[in-house]
């Protein structure tokens, strides 16, 4: 087993796109990073590295790390997860940067935290367990009070405001990057949603895509004191039932917090259904 490592987005993406989209949903993350890294549209500033893992010509696993996140994983292949590792910490060593943890399908996350902490003497610590969700139909849901439009550039402040409040709920590393940039690129982009209760947004719903077929869902806003209202609820309806009209959509995808039963509701009544275990592991120096 080969571990081929790269810097250069595009060497990265000719050789794991087919890999990467004959899993369209659990890999699409991985698939969106080519993207972002394509549009100068990355959260940090520290250059983004790609790893990817072949048997004989067939690409097996990929990995890519984007600070200040941790690295993001597929699933691994038994007897992947070492050279992964070993290859990691060479190209950390050379850029001068840590690996904060790891995050993927919830096997190939845990196989590479086992060998890392191994390696490394660090321990894991698992930070977040997540459900990868899928929607092939959307199911209506009660319609609050207002209407969605998309988000608009006078919207900005309000919405940098919210998607530091989503980081700081999450724990993102360093707050997730230049927020306010990253939401004016989503504003710009059209994939960034809000609900209109009134005269200003009271809740945002983010979509990146199409990627082979699929619309990946999120971030999914709302501030404490308007929830309940459901706001979230009928906006990430919305935009997935939009979605789904296009001609080049086969399904929509979202992640929750496994252990957020609220949200894990909201989603399921408007049509999404639980198909795999991702988790965030974080790495502890003793």
């Amino acid at each position: 087993m080969d571990v081929r490592t790269a810097a250069d987005v595009e060497t990265y993406a000719a050789a794991v796109t087919p890999f990467l989209e004959a899993e369209p949903c659990a890999r699409n993350v991985l698939r969106s990073i080519i993207e972002l890294a394509r549009h100068d549209r990355l959260a940090g500033t520290d250059p983004a590295s790609f790893w990817w893992l072949t048997e004989g010509s067939t690409v097996v696993a990929a990995a890519s790390l984007t600070p200040p996140f941790p690295l993001l994983v597929s699933s691994l292949p038994d007897g992947g997860a070492g050279p992964l590792v070993s290859a990691v910490r060479l190209r950390m060593r050379a850029v001068g940067r840590d690996v904060l943890g790891v995050n993927g399908p919830r096997a190939g996350a845990e196989m590479f935290a086992a060998a890392w902490t191994t390696a490394t003497g660090e321990r894991p610590r698992e930070h977040r367990a997540m459900l990868l969700h899928e929607l092939d139909r959307a199911v209506e849901v009660p319609r609050p009070a207002g209407h969605a439009r998309p988000a608009e550039p006078g919207d900005l402040d309000l919405l940098a405001e919210w998607w530091q409040a989503f980081a700081a709920e999450l724990d993102m590393p360093e707050g997730g990057g230049d927020l306010r940039r990253i939401a004016g690129a989503a504003v710009a982009a059209g994939e960034l949603d809000v609900w209109i209760d009134g005269e200003r947004p009271v809740s945002m719903v983010g979509h990146r895509g199409p990627l082979a077929g699929v619309v990946r869902v999120g971030p999914v806003y709302t501030p404490p004191q308007l929830r309940t209202r459901g706001y979230a609820r009928r906006l990430t309806y919305e935009v997935s039932a939009s979605a789904l009209q296009r001609p080049d959509v086969r399904r929509c995808m979202l992640f929750t917090d496994a252990a957020n039963p609220v949200s894990n509701s909201i989603y399921r009544q408007a049509g999404y259904a639980p198909v795999g275990d991702h988790v965030e592991i974080r790495f502890e120096r003793p």
